[in-house]
């Protein structure tokens, strides 16, 4: 009845304009079809530079290996320069390209004499991790027995260390109109835990870090992302503690440093171009609500 009443009323010109108008806007629609897959044979990350810093550390270790993997040129970074080697002679053994970063975090100016140095080297940064960080570990303490000194530097560490990296990395990133972020915070950061106030205050820190740094660095191409590890086992373990630790998530595991590092290979890869500002939590579910009895 109405396609009757419609052609009565509109001239038979305007009526196929109104048709080509429709087809051409379901063609700008329809833009994705066919469907393509691009597979790069050399690796995701072939002839790309990736700085990741703490890479001497097991969770840094295992990231460092992920993109050497897949053809990244890597800049293992840390403070010492002999455990910077052994991570960069086994990935160099295995047929991959690493190199090292001598950085001290906690020193601005250390950031930015290797950043300098990074891309006077290599002319770019396609990559950074800010894997580098830290809780007080056996000087934790209730934040009302805490030593001021502590939380200063946990906060240098974790908070104020990722910020600066993030500073000098970006502002390359901003010349090329392109580039990756992947910053590292912990499930802590996202719901904090007794004994542990100032590291939980840095690593939720960093997380609303990298949403404000994605909203900024967006218009540049740039994508920012946070991995928030859970548990994660670096060294050996004896069978008990394993299954004590097994019980604290849902998934009944434990977490590995590799675990983690597909994790941010897959941030840092184009897979995940249409990504940023988001904070992915991998802890087998242990954020999730309270468990057992």
């Amino acid at each position: 009845m109405l396609k009757k009443l419609l052609k009565k009323i509109l001239p038979s010109g305007f009526r196929q304009k109104m048709k080509e108008s429709v087809l051409k806007r379901f063609e700008v629609i329809n833009v994705t079809r066919p469907y393509n897959i691009n597979i790069n044979k050399k690796g995701r990350f072939n002839g790309q530079v990736v700085v990741v810093t703490g890479g001497s550390g097991a969770i840094g270790r295992a990231i460092c290996f992920r993109f050497a993997s897949e053809g990244a040129k890597v800049y293992v970074c840390g403070r010492t320069e002999s455990k910077l080697s052994a991570v960069i002679n086994e990935i160099r053994e295995a047929g991959g390209s690493a190199f090292p970063g001598i950085i001290d975090i906690s020193n601005k100016d250390s950031i930015q004499h290797f950043f300098d140095t990074v891309i006077a080297e290599s002319g770019k940064i396609d990559v950074l991790v800010t894997s580098a960080g830290g809780s007080a570990r056996e000087k934790n303490n209730n934040i009302a027995d805490q030593d001021p000194d502590i939380i200063k530097d946990v906060i240098d560490v974790n908070l104020i260390g990722t910020i600066l990296c993030t500073k000098y990395a970006a502002k390359q990133m901003m010349t090329q109109n392109s580039g990756k972020i992947v910053t590292i915070s912990s499930s802590i950061g996202t719901q904090g835990k007794a004994g542990y106030s100032e590291y939980a205050a840095s690593k939720g820190a960093v997380i609303v870090f990298t949403k404000s740094l994605a909203m900024e660095l967006g218009k540049y191409g740039i994508n920012v992302n946070c991995v928030s590890p859970g548990i994660v086992q670096r060294d050996a373990i004896n069978f008990s503690k394993l299954e004590r630790i097994k019980q604290t998530n849902y998934m009944n595991d434990y977490g590995k440093p590799e675990d983690i590092a597909n994790m941010v290979a897959f941030a840092a890869s184009d897979e995940a171009s249409f990504i940023t500002g988001q904070n992915f939590i991998v802890d087998g579910g242990r954020s999730l609500g309270l468990k057992g009895d």
